[in-house]
């Protein structure tokens, strides 16, 4: 309410100020274009007729304006046309504070069009000015000029003493941050120059570094520029710089991980100041550097029109909707037109969620269903309520920990499950169903990858039997993912640590949740039945440096500031994951990021009663019974 009186009270005051500057531009233009040297020597000072009208040219008893009358409506017509303009050029919804360059640009606007407008009714109805409009309008609009942005900009000069007379006292309360600014364009010159005017925040910019030759060595709102990266760590020393900000917002991944490795080379704190989303700079917030952004690669090359012709059009089912993955797999296909999604998932908070998300942009084009993967009539249900023909089946128990405290789950989940969505598939002449699989079915030592590598085992054995295509897409661990490593260790930095590494020299394969799910819908699209498809993960990335990174990204010390403390390795995991299997043949496709892994010959008849035998192991025998089968059906896992 505050802040919305204030609002009120700033209109209001420019618009009386318009009105004043109206009254001083009608009475100082007729003085200065009428008051000639004859009428000096007659002129009767006290009269303010003698004052606007002054004498005419030939009779000095000929005013302009005959009566006062005359005078306050000519007054009142011009306020109320100038107002009216300022209103229409928005220049009473702009902060006099940061009274710039654009609201120059739109006072100047509404002045000259209200110079125009001016000209044209005075020589069709006003008729005040006959012979001289021209003239005495250029006038006018000068004079009107120079009173509007004076009375506007004294308030930004007015504002900025004040804060400099009051920055004394704030920079002697708190200890000023010394700023090295990476970005010397438009972000960059924008952050500068609003952390010298406000001055409240003890940021103070000391030294620019921008590769733009043009920049080097000139000075951008009074700071200087250095010089081009390869000058960052030495800039950093030189200007005892306490912290980095990158306002550059299309960073590359290169750009930002240079610029992290000088200031941890450096001890120095990073952040950064815009993205490449970002439009309006004054709403833009200093942020920490997103772990995403120094761990993703190239842009995925998609074929669009591939991608599109494989969903526009058709009803979709994602199981386990609600999770990273798979809402990520909703959100695209709606985003490539398909005629209808269903969101299947067993967490009803989570289908709250995605529903709440969704209906902003797509409400009418999806639909939500509750149920579990292992509940055969209920899948039945939701595939005979829906004309369905693609199937991404993404639901799974994916927490290698928790699988080996349950063991059984793992197999009455990811196999039971994935055999009744591809099933249900199949019964209703489904088109193609995709596999959601993972690198650790790849010589798995958990029973979670071996239930996946299972689960990729059925789903080939199904195809051969069938007319819907069924494939499986395998890869590595996405960035941001509900239980990743990534959010927990964001979580023990924000307690003060300590953070939990497993072991010094584990390493990983990470993608970003919408990369990997861009080319899991071209596999889909490429898809004839019986692939596994596997994307190309690019190089594991250490753990160990992972948390590092994240350390520093928040702006303090790996094993200064935060502890790092090795926990070894906990039940079912293994140092390095893999992507392919021996007796896998690697084929490429059209897409370099994507292989087809095409395997072994298998024994139809015996895999299918292999598998039989498990799920009834899974539920009536003991979990050794069970490990026995599954080192049958996965000759190389090793469970430990």
């Amino acid at each position: 309410m505050l802040r919305k009186t204030k609002k009120n009270w700033g209109i209001i005051s420019l618009v009386i100020w318009d009105v004043v500057s109206i009254v001083a531009t009608v009475f100082l233009s007729n003085l200065l274009f009428f008051y000639d040297d004859y009428g000096r020597e007659n002129a009767i000072w006290w009269n303010p007729l003698t004052w606007v009208s002054a004498l005419a040219f030939k009779n000095p008893d000929d005013y302009i304006f005959q009566n006062y009358s005359h005078l306050v409506m000519f007054i009142v017509f011009a306020a109320v046309l100038f107002i009216f303009l300022n209103a229409i050029y928005g220049n009473y919804t702009s902060s006099l504070k940061h009274f710039g360059f654009g609201e120059v640009v739109k006072n100047i606007s509404s002045i000259l069009t209200f110079g125009v407008v001016f000209y044209v009714l005075d020589i069709l109805f006003i008729k005040v000015y006959e012979n001289n409009e021209i003239q005495f309008t250029l006038l006018m609009t000068v004079i009107l000029l120079v009173f509007s942005l004076a009375g506007r900009s004294s308030v930004r000069i007015f504002s900025e003493i004040h804060a400099k007379i009051n920055s004394v006292s704030v920079r002697k309360a708190g200890e000023q941050v010394r700023t090295l600014i990476f970005g010397a364009g438009e972000a960059g010159a924008y952050f500068c120059a609003k952390h010298k005017r406000d001055l409240y925040t003890n940021v103070k910019p000391v030294v620019f570094i921008d590769d733009d030759e043009s920049l080097i060595h000139t000075k951008v709102h009074g700071v200087y520029v250095y010089g081009g990266s390869d000058k960052l760590e030495e800039a950093i020393k030189k200007y005892d710089v306490d912290e980095v900000i990158v306002a550059i917002p299309t960073a590359s991944k290169q750009v930002l991980q240079s610029a992290v490795d000088a200031c941890r080379n450096q001890k120095c704190k990073i952040r950064r100041f815009g993205n490449v989303d970002d439009v309006d700079l004054s709403n833009v917030k200093i942020t920490n550097i997103n772990l995403v952004e120094l761990l993703r690669r190239d842009k995925v090359n998609l074929n669009m029109k591939a991608v599109q012709q494989f969903v526009r059009g058709k009803t979709v089912l994602v199981t386990g909707g609600a999770g990273s993955i798979g809402s990520e797999i909703c959100r695209q296909v709606l985003g490539f037109g398909c005629e209808h999604l269903v969101v299947f998932d067993i967490h009803e908070n989570g289908l709250f969620e995605i529903e709440n998300e969704l209906k902003k942009d797509y409400n009418g084009k999806f639909s939500l269903r509750l149920g579990s993967i292992r509940d055969e009539k209920r899948l039945s249900e939701v595939f005979g309520e829906f004309d369905i023909k693609l199937v991404f089946h993404a639901a799974a128990h994916k927490h290698v920990p928790m699988m080996e405290y349950s063991p059984k789950e793992a197999i009455k989940n990811n196999v039971r499950g994935t055999i009744n969505v591809a099933m249900q598939s199949i019964i209703h002449k489904c088109e193609k169903f995709i596999l959601i699989s993972t690198d650790k079915a790849v010589n798995p030592t958990n029973i979670m990858g071996a239930s996946k590598r299972i689960a990729e085992q059925a789903i080939q054995l199904l195809d051969t039997m069938s007319d819907t295509d069924l494939s499986a897409v395998r890869f590595g661990n996405v960035l941001g993912s509900n239980g990743s490593v990534v959010p927990v260790f964001k979580k023990q930095i924000e307690q003060g640590g300590p953070v939990t590494v497993t072991h010094p020299d584990m390493r990983r394969y990470f993608m970003t949740i919408p990369e990997a799910v861009q080319l899991v819908l071209e596999a889909g699209a490429m898809a004839k039945g019986g692939e596994i498809f596997v994307l190309n993960m690019g190089n594991p990335v250490k753990i160990y440096d992972l948390a590092c990174d994240l350390i520093r990204l928040s702006g303090l010390e790996p094993e200064v500031d935060i502890k790092i403390v090795f926990t070894g390795l906990r039940p079912g995991e293994k140092l390095f994951e893999e992507i392919s299997m021996r007796d896998e043949d690697v084929t490429k496709t059209p897409n370099e990021k994507i292989f087809i892994m095409k395997p072994k010959e298998y024994d139809e008849s015996e895999l299918s009663a292999r598998i039989k035998e498990l799920e009834k192991s899974a539920v009536n025998d003991s979990p050794e019974e069970m490990f026995k089968l599954v080192k049958i059906l996965v000759p190389t896992f090793k469970h430990k």
